[in-house]
């Protein structure tokens, strides 16, 4: 189920199902957080409710709109590290390769399958990603792109996007069988290259907190740590 525009009292959201759940709703809010007052997001939950959903997760957002949900009656879920890179500053090396470095391919509707097949083997059921999530990666900023590293099948992806002068690593997946190889620094590095020459100034990527492997390759590869983390928070319904 694609993500649908949903627009009340003034606030604006995405919603639709999250990933492949069939009741749990998803909630992305799009205006600053003084929009989400307690009726905007009671009439959002009315919306959702009447649509046969159970519960609501919502995106993962900064304090302001986490302090608006929790007045709302949402708990924290999960914490998210949250990283950003100064592009100016971005890494030169690209590493020494004991073998042919990895042939970084652009990602097609062909390489769907095999895609999310990697994703599941990646992470785990709540955080892997359908058919819709991952159009919705690809769609969540004005320019995206999908790049692969097959061998046949595919082995890593990442999706980056940019928004004016900020670039987003929006997924990055390795085989666990492959992780240590140095195939997302390839893929990392790759696209902040792309998102400098296309006029990004800084970079930003997130993930779990228990995802120390993925925090360390970023580190490694010049991110600093924001100055806050950002939360998932769900709510049952109604």
């Amino acid at each position: 189920m694609a993500l649908q525009s949903l627009t009340v009292d003034g606030a604006r959201f995405r919603t639709g199902r999250w990933r492949s759940s069939g009741d749990l709703a998803y909630l992305v809010p799009l205006s600053p957080a003084h929009t989400l007052t307690g009726p905007a997001l009671a009439a959002a939950r009315e919306v959702l409710d009447r649509q046969g959903f159970g519960a609501i997760v919502t995106a993962a957002v900064a304090p302001p709109e986490r302090d608006a949900f929790q007045r709302d009656g949402f708990s924290d879920r999960e914490y998210l590290h949250l990283l950003r890179h100064d592009l100016a500053d971005r890494p030169r090396r690209r590493g020494r390769w004991r073998r042919t470095p990895p042939r970084i391919e652009r990602g097609t509707r062909r390489d769907t399958e095999s895609i999310l097949a990697l994703d599941a083997r990646t992470f785990d059921d709540f955080w892997h990603l359908d058919v819709d999530g991952l159009d919705d990666a690809l769609a969540a900023t004005p320019v995206s792109r999908l790049r692969v590293i097959r061998d046949p099948d595919v082995v890593a992806y990442a999706v980056a996007g940019r928004a004016g002068t900020q670039g987003f690593v929006q997924r990055l997946a390795v085989d666990p069988d492959r992780q240590g190889t140095g195939l997302g620094t390839a893929l990392v590095h790759e696209a902040l290259d792309w998102m400098h020459r296309r006029g990004a100034a800084v970079a930003w990527v997130n993930t779990q907190q228990a995802n120390t492997r993925a925090y360390d390759l970023y580190r490694h590869l010049g991110f600093r740590p924001a100055d806050h983390h950002l939360t998932v928070l769900d709510r049952p319904l109604p």
